[in-house]
């Protein structure tokens, strides 16, 4: 993924504190998966549309003890985070220009290079806006794996 957003839990505490590592895994995986798709959702709504490509091309990856989220699209980057001004190639910008009614790709290429291109922040707001439901989340898996502690303990 070229922008990414990561939710990491480290477990070595939660293993030694409360439970061996195999009791975690299901608890873990349905936290990781319910936060990274609230991340997705919340980028997805705010990801800026022109095409719709950038915003259809979030996703997640679930690992172990991490969810990524985020875009492969090259231009992922620069939506985010804006650019410096910099002279892009012309033809890279004429669908866009015809899209929304220059006559010339040029102007905007001129524009590009004296201001650069403002950023448009979705993933990073995203992941802020989650931080309320990604604790709550995060407070569940500690009630499942006490629960499931309590249980086997019995």
């Amino acid at each position: 993924m070229t922008v990414v957003a990561r939710i990491e839990v480290d477990v070595s505490k939660l293993t030694k504190a409360l439970a061996p590592k195999e009791r975690l895994e299901a608890p873990l995986k349905k936290f990781l998966t319910k936060a990274a798709l609230t991340v997705e959702g919340r980028a997805k709504e705010k990801s800026p549309v022109d095409t719709g490509r950038l915003r259809s091309s979030i996703t997640h990856k679930i690992g172990k003890e991490r969810a990524l989220v985020g875009s492969n699209v090259f231009y992922a980057p620069y939506v985010e985070f804006g650019t410096r001004p910099h002279f892009p190639p012309v033809g890279a910008l004429a669908t866009w220009a015809r899209r929304h009614g220059f006559a010339s790709p040029w102007p905007l290429a001129v524009a590009i290079s004296r201001r650069g291109t403002r950023p448009h922040p979705y993933l990073g707001p995203a992941l802020e806006d989650s931080r309320g439901d990604v604790d709550r989340f995060l407070k569940e898996m500690g009630e499942e794996v006490v629960k499931l502690g309590e249980g086997a303990d019995s």
